[in-house]
């Protein structure tokens, strides 16, 4: 029997219930319960947030865990145009080594606050993150830990402070030379401005794009499991928010006419001799493609041709 796509888009539009929603803040309160009260940590300044999914209300039943961010704001690793140790004395900058030691004697910190709190066989850390195994009441938490990120102009502003931007950075312990920047209020922000000026859409579309990935990967032919596997939840939330806001509110009351038109505009963008490196995340802070996370607009392009056809089947693609 075909699969009716005008209600399966309904109910994967929708965000999960108020039980599973519960157990992510409670998993987010006991870790900022755990971190605000170590001793060794007590007299810095410290913010503990959700980000992700739960952060951005884009969340699916499929996320089975909650991303919290221990960010220290006492130091940080910075970004300048000229990024040379000439350049960061006459800034009065921190080296990049120095920063780093920070970063690692911190992570120890949260490591030893966390492990204190739920014990030492229920915390394991990974290579970006720590993962705080789920209890009865909470969702697992996937626990990361920054500095504070700045990324300067070089010029000062009216009361003679570096004009920077604000985000967080971590570097992976297998490789700490690596730069991973993020920039969740930017983030936050912007996706609430589309989601508004979409009429709710874009963070329901989302929604809809991250269980077709999953549908895909269950039930799906081989090209599109092979496809839904090169692309991660981020950056289906970014693919969506690339794609002007009249291509959503298609129809009343329904989401099959905003996804084909989501999906062609993105097909166009992202095909082959297009400049798909013109999109950038969500934060507008980078572009999306290419860069340390080594995404590109193949791989983006391979899983929208292969979501097209799940579908709507052998409509021909849009061009």
């Amino acid at each position: 029997m075909p699969r009716n796509w005008d209600q399966t888009l309904k109910d994967w539009a929708e965000t999960i219930n108020a039980t599973d929603e519960a157990r992510g803040s409670r998993a987010h309160d006991a870790v900022r319960e755990a971190i605000l009260s170590a001793t060794k940590l007590a007299h810095k300044r410290i913010d503990v947030f959700v980000t992700g999914s739960y952060r951005n209300n884009t969340n699916t039943r499929a996320d089975s865990d909650i991303d919290v961010a221990v960010v220290l704001r006492d130091a940080a690793f910075y970004e300048v145009p000229d990024d040379s140790p000439a350049t960061r004395a006459r800034l009065h900058l921190p080296s990049a080594d120095e920063s780093v030691n920070v970063f690692s004697r911190f992570r120890d910190d949260v490591a030893e606050a966390l492990r204190a709190r739920f014990g030492a066989s229920n915390v394991s850390a990974g290579n970006k993150a720590f993962d705080v195994r789920a209890s009865g009441d909470r969702l697992e938490a996937d626990v990361a830990v920054f500095l504070e990120h700045r990324r300067c102009t070089g010029k000062r502003t009216a009361n003679g402070q570096l004009e920077c931007d604000s985000g967080v950075e971590l570097r992976p312990r297998s490789a700490p030379a690596q730069r991973i920047i993020n920039w969740p209020e930017q983030h936050d922000n912007r996706g609430i401005a589309k989601n508004k000026a979409t009429n709710g859409r874009f963070k329901r579309m989302v929604r809809i794009f991250k269980h077709l990935r999953a549908d895909m990967a269950a039930q799906g032919d081989a090209e599109q499991k092979s496809a839904a596997g090169q692309v991660r939840a981020f950056v289906l939330e970014c693919l969506v928010y690339n794609a002007p806001d009249e291509h959503f509110n298609q129809q009343d009351g329904g989401y099959l006419k905003d996804t084909e038109a989501v999906l062609g505009w993105l097909l166009r963008a992202t095909q082959p001799g297009v400049a798909g490196h013109k999109l950038t995340e969500v934060s507008g802070m980078q572009p999306l493609f290419y860069g340390p996370a080594q995404r590109t607009p193949q791989q983006a392009y391979a899983f929208l041709k292969a979501a097209w056809r799940r579908v709507f089947g052998a409509k021909e693609l849009p061009r």
